[in-house]
């Protein structure tokens, strides 16, 4: 089943993403704007439309119109007693005149989708900053691959080792920041010759990167990376002020062997490959339909309610989630969840290996660059897809089918106990429930997964494969064995790691929360003291996080350090203690580039693995709205938020956990890499009374067989030949309604 995007925000809720009326109503809106010369002195003459997503409306005018808390309770939200609004957030950008523009478009009451242009106009007008550049739109990734195809600059560096120019294959990067060009709307071009339609052309890496103006078009200049030095070599330079526009050595041609992933390629240059066919069909079936409903966007799942929205920049963003918890009635736990930013800055240190520091979400748009994922390939049974709609440049519509997955998948077993005196065995199976998208970036593949349990707990898993960034190596060029892997003969894969921020709005049973770190370690005294006689003793150390600069800390596996968020206002019935949700995580590795690099100056959410801010609306994204280009600092994102030293005990409060991965990659991640996964849990912890799954019944699946159907041997539970074999269990149990 699939919900059609335009036909999802006619339902009234408040955080549906914009329909493609109101997307289109928008871009009138602003038309009409300019038109009048309502550019605040900068004229506008060609405005492109970089960006139009929801204006997030006002927190506490979205819970009172939830219902979800007495008014008593909502005193101290961000925005108390602020208005319901439905507005659009607009970025644009003029390319003759190099200027961009923030905009907010009022549209129509009561979120209906109308056919009438002038109901929605332009509140707001924002002229931006020279240096600031809004994220590279995908159309304009796809342009720098028009432009070096033509380029006569590109064509004399193709020539130059021996490839069509007309064949190449571009991938379009944002640079970070290149001090040469000032001012200027850049990205970094990679190459790559394609042999034929559908051969990997990462296989075939170019050793020259041409910058090219987006704004015009123009191709600025074509780096060309020095060699790796060899033991008795100096070293290349690594900044652009000591590296030449020209050629500084021998040019050299790709590497041109084959290394596919489609099978139908493999087979072109490997006569004798064939694809396995052992392995027999698996099937989920759900022959009674699935266990969830869906009323416009909002899906309901045991016990569970969320509203499923989805963003230009975010992907999947969650909100107004809530917990049924039987007589205590529906309990709030989250106001929003999403991946708020990424970075994946990579090793190699001279230049302009260093611009390799892609922010996927900040500088192109995870939500942009979802897949439009396909029944039985991407997830498995019933599923319910949901569409996207975004702006195109032109102001047009660019849809992208199914690109929300949702569905069941058995997540093994929930508990189990097994009363050794008399066998009987009791065990319930779990199950999640999984919203998620997929995208590409480039030669990468992110797949986002919330997970919902039947436990009460949330998962946020996230899949990363594709194809590993290569750059080819000279045919005699020494390799550079501190910063990369070879991959294949003359390609590269350089150390890079993926470091996300996710952004956790919490409302614990309240919108006032905090958070207290634990930590497990050993009893203070000694062996053979008095009190630690024995040594055995451990404990749990708590430390509350009263503002944002002492709420700044880093994993610590010696310690089995996790966080919770509490409510200090709620109490557990049994324990004594605050309420609370538990962040674990074992994938916290800490950023590797030194304090004061790029990398770091512009991720300031990468350098600890967990902050927490007070709420402020506007705070969304930790590296700051606008990070294409942007050299960052101290005054900039989360760093400047931090630095505020807000109290956040008893407040309204946003957590920021970091987790990733550092990847060093490995010959098996090549041609295409196996999925590696990263996991967020986020748990009860003292939040019920009880195991909210007890009322989950204990079944066995009548669909399940033995493997061989024709088993010669023993009989279930005889003797056979003095050996005692404990029989087949049943895992059923009794149903209290009818006896069952």
């Amino acid at each position: 089943m699939t919900i059609p995007a335009s036909s999802t925000s006619t339902q009234g809720h408040p955080l549906d993403p914009l329909s493609r009326t109101e997307i289109l109503q928008t871009v009138a809106a602003v038309r009409a704007h300019v038109a009048k010369g309502g550019y605040a002195g900068r004229k506008v003459e060609n405005v492109l439309f970089n960006s139009i997503d929801l204006r997030p409306p006002n927190k506490y005018a979205v819970l009172k119109w939830a219902n979800l808390f007495p008014e008593s309770e909502l005193e101290g939200v961000s925005g108390e007693h602020g208005e319901l609004k439905r507005e659009a957030e607009v970025h644009l950008i003029c390319p003759k005149t190099c200027q961009s523009f923030e905009a907010i478009v009022s549209l129509p009451p009561n979120w209906k989708a109308t056919d009438a242009p002038g109901d929605a106009v332009v509140t707001k007008w924002v002229v931006l900053d020279e240096l600031v550049h809004p994220s590279l739109q995908p159309e304009e990734l796809l342009w720098a691959e028009e432009v070096c195809k033509k380029d006569p600059k590109v064509k004399a560096a193709c020539e130059a080792v021996g490839i069509d120019q007309s064949t190449i294959a571009i991938d379009g990067w944002c640079i970070a920041v290149d001090e040469r060009f000032p001012g200027r709307r850049l990205q970094q071009c990679f190459v790559f010759a394609r042999l034929r339609p559908d051969d990997n052309l990462y296989a075939h890496p170019c050793e020259f990167i041409p910058v090219m103006d987006s704004h015009s078009g123009e191709i600025l200049t074509i780096d060309y990376p020095h060699k790796n030095a060899g033991p008795s070599e100096p070293q290349p330079p690594s900044s652009a002020t000591a590296h030449a526009e020209t050629a500084p050595r021998e040019r050299f041609a790709p590497p041109l062997a084959p290394h596919n992933y489609l099978p139908e390629q493999i087979a072109i240059d490997e006569p004798d490959f064939k694809v396995r066919d052992t392995l027999k069909p698996l099937h989920v079936i759900q022959p009674e339909g699935v266990s969830y409903k869906m009323n416009g966007r909002v899906l309901t799942w045991q016990n569970w309610s969320i509203h499923v929205g989805f963003s230009f920049r975010d992907g999947l963003v969650l909100s107004n989630i809530t917990y049924d918890d039987g007589v205590k009635g529906t309990r709030p736990i989250f106001y929003r969840l999403a991946v708020a930013e990424m970075v994946v800055p990579y090793a190699k240190t001279t230049f302009p290996h260093h611009r390799k520091q892609a922010f996927d979400t900040g500088e192109y748009g995870i939500g942009a660059l979802a897949n439009s994922l396909a029944l039985g390939c991407d997830c498995l049974g019933s599923i319910t897809y949901l569409d996207a709609d975004f702006v195109t440049r032109a102001g047009g519509i660019e849809h992208i089918k199914s690109a929300i997955c949702i569905h069941e998948e058995d997540a093994g077993i929930l508990h189990k106990h097994t009363d050794f005196r008399n066998q009987k065995a009791h065990v319930a199976r779990n199950r999640k429930l999984v919203i998620s998208s997929i995208c590409t970036v480039a030669n990468y593949e992110y797949g986002f997964y919330f997970n919902f349990a039947l436990d009460g707990s949330v998962e946020l898993e996230v899949k990363a494969t594709g194809i590993v960034n290569a750059y080819p190596l000279a045919p005699d060029e020494p390799v550079d064995h501190a910063h990369e892997v070879v991959v294949a003969p003359q390609i590269a894969a350089q150390h890079h790691q993926h470091l996300f921020s996710l952004r956790i709005d919490p409302m614990i049973d309240g919108v006032k929360n905090r958070v207290v770190q634990v930590d497990s370690v050993p009893d203070d005294e000694e062996v053979g003291s008095a009190t630690n006689f024995y040594g055995n003793g451990f404990k749990t150390v708590k430390t509350p996080f009263p503002t944002s600069k002492q709420a700044v800390a880093d994993y610590d596996a010696s310690k089995a350090r996790c966080w919770v968020i509490e409510n200090p206002n709620k109490k557990h019935y049994a324990t004594g203690g605050n309420i609370g949700y538990k962040i674990a995580c074992k994938d916290m590795p800490p950023l590797l580039a030194k304090k004061g690099s790029l990398a770091w100056n512009r991720a300031p959410f990468a350098r600890h693995n967990m902050f927490v801010t007070k709420y402020r609306e506007d705070e969304l994204y930790p590296s700051d709205v606008h990070i294409n280009q942007n050299p960052g600092g101290e005054d900039f994102g989360l760093a400047k938020w931090v630095a505020r030293d807000d109290k956040v005990e008893n407040e309204d409060i946003v957590v920021w956990p970091s987790f990733g991965v550092t990847h060093i990659s490995r010959p098996e991640d090549w041609p295409i890499m196996p999925v590696e996964i990263l996991r967020v849990h986020i748990k009860p912890s003292g939040f019920f009374d009880r195991n909210p799954g007890l009322d989950v019944p204990s079944t066995a699946d009548k669909k399940s067989r033995n493997a061989d159907e024709a088993l010669v041997g023993g009989v279930n539970g005889l003797q056979l030949n003095g050996t005692s074999e404990r029989a087949n269990g049943s895992c059923e149990s009794l149903d209290p309604a009818n006896g069952r």
